[in-house]
Parts: structure tokens; C-alpha cells; sequence
């Protein structure tokens, strides 16, 4: 059998699964099981599945995502995460379109914090093979140049058309009032910014700060008076329940590239790009392209599993930089999960304005799909822009 009649026989499987309602890791654990049957030995095929899982889980960067899962909860289960965004508040009160500007400082800020976006890193790491530590890191500078083009708009937008963000008559603040916010809220930030730092000076791996994070969660907490074992008992439970799924996909994921590089699949991508006659940078925006288009119907784990097997061993044949090309993947699927008229962030939008039309959410996202593609453009034409700060570390 052919190559492209092996992917096309993936896809449609795959997307058949996706379309019958069964959550991502298993429609994948389905398709493994199948395609090993098939293609790769029958019933004896299967004792490949348990080494390629054991395998693909021995890897100490991936202590990190329970760790930074459970920081997350942490100070998200215990009310501090609502402290923050009271600060916040208090910043930006009285500017036209205040409650933009806190939803973007108060997202960029969590974003630090938080440990769900980790899923994403950690199947990008586990299967791209690229350092857990340094794509943290390299999101640093294009996070912030994102808030930065975000709030930069909001302002300017609501200049020119007052009538999207009337003045709100709300309590106004002083800088007393502000800056008092502001030191209620400084040992969270500086447990955040301890994180950042001893990765970033080479002092701790992302699993120690991870663990330091934990640690520095629970004094937080502690200081605020909120630790509760209740707190603890259900961050705990959302952790394993988050990270079993993290893992379960890393396992999927892992099989799913072994099968690819059986039928060959692989072998015949990375020729075709190599040999196309095409610049590397028209191969990347293609990629990219790609993972746009389909990102619109897809989840971001799914089209993470999906594409790495495929676009991974393409970027080694064109010598990208993983980094580099790992954070340019994680800028597309932001932009794919904003995207018309499928992006998932579009419906969780809808769901909370159920007022609004979907059109109007349509149209709303079009201008931060815009701003997103224009980050990942100067990302893509710069791309120290994402590899100078890992690159003072190393």
C-alpha cells in the first residue's frame, strides 16, 4: 500500500472517531489498537504498545506537569487567583474599556501561574523532543509582545468608538488604594516571578521550580489563612484527574508516530518536503496554514498529536529550531481555537454572552485572530524573538 493511501486511511479513521463523541486520548488508544492489528504483527503487536507507553512516560521533564498542574489548582481552588483579579481591577478602573484590559492583564498574569496550558508543552515536548524548560521560557517574550498588541488595540478601539466601552459608573480608586492592592497580592507575584527566575538562571530545572512552585502555592495560601484541607483534597483530585488525561495522550501520541514511521509515512513526508523544490520558509507557513485550517474543527490535543508525528521529523530535515518551531506551533493554535466558525474558544465565548449572536462572536474574534497572526508572523520572520532568552541560560 501506498504512503498516502496509509495517511488517508489515518485521517479518516481518526476523524470518524473524533466525530462519534469519544474523548481525544481514546479515540487515539482506539486507533493504535487497530492499527497495530492490522498493519504492524496482529495480537503480538500489542506488546509494542506497552513498551512504546512505558517508555514515553520515563522522562523526568514530565514531573513537571503534575507539579504545576497542582500549583495552578492550588491557588486557584483557595480564592487567591480572585485576589488577583481584584488588583487587577483596581489598575485599570475608570479607563475605557477597563473589563478588556483586566481580562487581558488578569489572563497574562494567571498564565504564569497556572498549570493547564502545561498539557499542551508537555505533549510538545514528550514527542518533539524539545527541552520542557527552554519552551517555557521562549514563550516568555511573544507572551508578553501578545498582551502588549491586545491591550494596545483595546485602547485605541475604544477611542475611536466610545460607544463599545461606555464609562462605567463604578467606584473610582486612589493610588493608596492601588498600591495597597498591589502589596496584598506581592506574595503571590513573588512566588511567580521565584518560579520564573530559577529557570530562567540555570538554578532549577522546570521540575524543581515546579515543585518549589507547590511549596511557595501552599505558604501563599497559608498567609492568606485559606489552607483548608478541603482546598487541598480537591486540588489533589483535579490534578490526577488532569494529569492522567495528559498522560494518557502522551502514551496515545507516542504509539501513534511509532505507526506512522512503520507505514513508512513519515519517511515519505519528510522526502516530500525536502525534495518539493519549495523554500523552507513556504513549507513552514504552509504548516502553519494547515494547522490553522484544521485547528478550526479540531481540539489542540488532538491536532497536537496529529501534526508532531508528521512535523517534527520535517523540521529536523530543514534544521528549524525546535524551540523555535514548538512555540510557533503553540502561537497557531491559539490563533485555530479563535478561528471561524468551529474555534472552540468561539463557543465558550458564546456560552458565556449567551445574549450575543454567534455572528457577533464571529466578528469579534477576527480582529484578535489578526493581532495573534501578527505576533506569530514577527516571531516566524524573528526568531530570536522566542530563542534569545532560553539562549542566555543554556
Amino acid at each position: 500500500m501506498e504512503w498516502w493511501a496509509y495517511l488517508a486511511i489515518i485521517l479518516g479513521l481518526l476523524t470518524a472517531f473524533f466525530l462519534s463523541g469519544l474523548p481525544i486520548a481514546f479515540c487515539f488508544t482506539l486507533f493504535n489498537f487497530i492499527a497495530v492489528y492490522l498493519w504492524m504483527g496482529g495480537v503480538d503487536g500489542f506488546a509494542l504498545l506497552a513498551v512504546s507507553a512505558f517508555s514515553s512516560l520515563v522522562s523526568f521533564p514530565l514531573v513537571a506537569v503534575p507539579l504545576f498542574i497542582l500549583m495552578g489548582e492550588l491557588l486557584f481552588r483557595s480564592g487567591v487567583v480572585a485576589l488577583v483579579l481584584d488588583a487587577v481591577t483596581k489598575w485599570v478602573a475608570g479607563l475605557r474599556g477597563s473589563l478588556s484590559l483586566v481580562a487581558v492583564a488578569a489572563g497574562t498574569l494567571f498564565g504564569t501561574m497556572s498549570g493547564s496550558a502545561m498539557s499542551g508543552v508537555a505533549v510538545l515536548g514528550s514527542l518533539g523532543q524539545i527541552p520542557v524548560g527552554d519552551l517555557l521560557i521562549a514563550g516568555i517574550v511573544p507572551g508578553l509582545l501578545l498582551a502588549g498588541l491586545y491591550a494596545v488595540y483595546i485602547v485605541v478601539r475604544v477611542q475611536l468608538r466610545p460607544e463599545l466601552a461606555p464609562e462605567m459608573a463604578g467606584e473610582s480608586y486612589s493610588w493608596r488604594e492601588r498600591v495597597r492592592a498591589a502589596v496584598t497580592i506581592s506574595p503571590v507575584l513573588i512566588v511567580t516571578l521565584m518560579i520564573w527566575g530559577v529557570m530562567l538562571f540555570g538554578i532549577a530545572t522546570p521540575s524543581e521550580a515546579a515543585a518549589m512552585g507547590v511549596i511557595g502555592a501552599l505558604i501563599v495560601i497559608a498567609i492568606y489563612r485559606r489552607l483548608r484541607w478541603e482546598v487541598i483534597r480537591v486540588s489533589l483530585l483535579d490534578t490526577v484527574k488532569i494529569t492522567g488525561m495528559v498522560f494518557m495522550i502522551i502514551i496515545s501520541a507516542s504509539a501513534f508516530s511509532q505507526i506512522l514511521a512503520f507505514t513508512g509515512t513519515t519517511a515519505k513526508i519528510v522526502s516530500f518536503a525536502s525534495d518539493s523544490g519549495y523554500a523552507p520558509t513556504t513549507i513552514l507557513i504552509g504548516m502553519m496554514v494547515t494547522m490553522i485550517l484544521l485547528g478550526s474543527f479540531l481540539d489542540e490535543l488532538a491536532l497536537l498529536m496529529i501534526s508532531i508525528p508528521i512535523y517534527m521529523p520535517v523540521v529536523a530535515a530543514l534544521a528549524f529550531d525546535p524551540v523555535w518551531f514548538g512555540l510557533l506551533m503553540l502561537l497557531t493554535l491559539e490563533i485555530a481555537t479563535i478561528s471561524p466558525p468551529y474555534g472552540l474558544a468561539l463557543f465558550v465565548l458564546k456560552g458565556v454572552v449567551p445574549d450575543a449572536s454567534m455572528g457577533d462572536v464571529w466578528k469579534a474574534s477576527v480582529a484578535y485572530m489578526a493581532l495573534s497572526a501578527l505576533a506569530l508572523a514577527l516571531v516566524m520572520a524573528c526568531p530570536p524573538v522566542a530563542t534569545w532568552l532560553p539562549s542566555l541560560f543554556r
